[in-house]
């Protein structure tokens, strides 16, 4: 079985649900409060696990209650953790999660995920041996982002990248990126048009792969996704469904497709994939606890 390795964060969700979001000075009263696990990096290691692929993970987590909870999450799906780093003078990453009406506003406060530095990398490259792909994210020091991608363009290793939260990237990076997969926010960062349609989409794809990316998508949800294939841009329709809570879609979407992707599907299958894993979770409250196994799919 090809080799995932996630490098990027794990963080605690502390999510609050509402009816209503509180304007500056305005205090609400809200619906439900949890602890969930989860963090980008950690989630796309626990759905690429639970969705069937041979997953290792790189990161750091605090010495601390969160720090242990995280990691048995992670590992009770099968991945491999071995290589998590545990900080015990550093306080785990959380993120402060407001759903509202089936979509989220976030707040992330880094934490030992501040620590997945260069050096760190470095001191685990072994786990980077044999592997098929390398998914990443925004949520680790961006020098870090940059280390990884010049590490895996001279080892030829496939990188994905989730480029969330966006922040603006050295332009050198973009030509080691094998596949970017971003939503509408994020392409209109990166593209400065404004997203909204899968015609818009497609025009920020096109700029995109300018840089000398492989492969784009951009999702859009309720609206699908577009990307690239075989010389043409494509359009996959969502499924319908009722969200109560976007949490962690975008996040099983990429894992879903670097798994079917791995597993020799096509784009327009491995999209198709990635969409049914994906509305799966909007119909669920949570990170983790709202991923779908495979034989649910």
């Amino acid at each position: 079985m090809k080799k995932i390795v996630v490098i990027g964060s794990l963080n605690m969700d502390l999510v609050t649900q509402t009816g209503q979001l509180p304007r500056i000075g305005e205090t609400v009263n809200g619906l439900a409060f949890r602890t969930v696990c989860g963090g980008k990096g950690a989630n796309q290691a626990y759905a690429a696990a639970r969705l069937g692929g041979s997953v290792a993970m790189l990161g750091c987590v605090g010495g601390d209650v969160f720090g242990e909870k995280l990691l048995h999450s992670l590992q009770e799906t099968g991945a491999d953790c071995s290589h998590i780093q545990v900080c015990e003078d550093t306080e785990s990453g959380t993120a402060s999660i407001t759903v509202c009406q089936g979509d989220n506003a976030i707040i992330v406060v880094p934490g030992a995920n501040a620590l997945v530095s260069p050096a760190y990398i470095e001191a685990h490259l072994p786990a980077l041996a044999r592997v098929d792909l390398i998914l990443l994210q925004l949520e680790i020091p961006l020098k870090t982002v940059a280390y990884i991608t010049e590490y895996a363009a001279r080892q030829k290793i496939p990188v994905m990248l989730n480029p969330a939260p966006a922040q603006a990237l050295p332009p050198e990076i973009f030509p080691r990126i094998r596949y970017l997969i971003l939503n509408e926010t994020e392409c209109s960062f990166y593209t400065g048009l404004p997203i909204r349609t899968p015609a818009d989409a497609k025009e920020g794809l096109a700029l995109l792969l300018a840089k000398g990316i492989g492969q784009v998508v951009v999702t859009l949800g309720r609206q699908g996704a577009v990307y690239n294939h075989a010389g043409s841009l494509w359009h996959t329709p969502a499924r319908r469904v009722k969200a109560i809570d976007s949490t962690a879609a975008g996040d099983t979407f990429t894992a879903a497709l670097a798994v079917s992707l791995l597993e020799g599907k096509a784009m327009p299958d491995a999209v198709d994939f990635a969409t049914r894993a994906s509305a799966i979770v909007v119909t669920r409250m949570g990170a983790q606890s709202s991923i779908p196994s495979r034989e649910e799919l």
